[in-house]
């Protein structure tokens, strides 16, 4: 070895340096990179946690403005004196009625149970029309089935593709600005889509997955845990489209 020439060890040299600066700056990269996934992470559980509390904001509310106020309502009309027997029912019943509704509305919120008893389209329908109800957007929903594909979602998919296609409605009515929107449910054999499109104002896609923006990562995160894909496409002026591929059978 003492024999090489010095060119020949300038070289093994060089070579040595070359690498160990190859591995330092390999070893500094996966340090950043790893930083910024923990913050990412970070960034995202204090998103949800934020949605949490705000998911727990509103029913809180609904409770206690709604809820309770009509409880109280009742129960004036029930301690009354003198009152007349029949107005008295009449108004209870009135309170009552619409005390159900308010119920019903806060258990679907939390968990809509008529995915379940009634599919996936059927619950998309009611969904479009509450939200059309609200907002005056005009919200449609198709079924269209690829040859002879028969299959219906599992509950599980069911509810994991509805909870995202009401996440991206919410997002239409809030930011497209679109008179219209359109809700497809396609069935083929092996899996099936829900894509919800808009010709309104439309986004840059790339902010839209940058941290902060919770809604597309969530519903993201939605589509991988059940085993399925969302892909978002959108251009500033040209519309949204919002496409949910799912498999059949229960998420894992």
């Amino acid at each position: 070895m003492s024999s090489l020439p010095p060119a020949v060890w300038w070289a093994f040299l060089t070579a040595g340096l070359a690498l160990a600066v190859i591995v330092f700056a390999l070893g500094a990269a996966l340090l950043i990179y790893q930083r910024r996934i923990v913050a990412l992470h970070r960034r995202h559980a204090a998103g949800l946690l934020r949605a949490q509390e705000a998911e727990r904001s509103w029913v809180a509310r609904e409770l206690h403005d709604d809820v309770l106020q009509r409880l109280a309502m009742v129960l004036h009309e029930l301690e009354g004196n003198g009152t007349n027997l029949e107005r008295m029912r009449a108004a209870c019943r009135s309170e009552l009625e619409d005390l159900a509704l308010v119920v019903r509305r806060v258990a679907n919120h939390l968990h809509p149970a008529f995915v379940d008893r009634e599919g996936l389209v059927p619950a998309l329908r009611r969904l479009a029309a509450e939200l059309a109800d609200l907002s005056g957007v005009a919200l449609h929903v198709d079924e269209q089935r690829a040859g002879s594909a028969t299959p219906t979602p599992a509950p599980g998919q069911a509810l994991v593709a509805y909870r995202i296609a009401q996440e991206a409605l919410n997002n239409l009515i809030r930011h497209a600005g679109a008179p219209v929107g359109q809700v497809r449910v396609r069935a083929r054999d092996e899996s099936f889509e829900v894509e919800i499109t808009d010709r309104g104002r439309g986004f840059d896609v790339e902010e839209g997955w940058k941290p902060g923006h919770l809604g597309l990562v969530s519903m993201a995160e939605r589509a991988r845990a059940a085993g399925g894909r969302l892909l978002v496409t959108s251009e500033p002026g040209a519309g949204t489209v919002v496409r949910l591929r799912l498999p059949y059978g229960e998420p894992a």
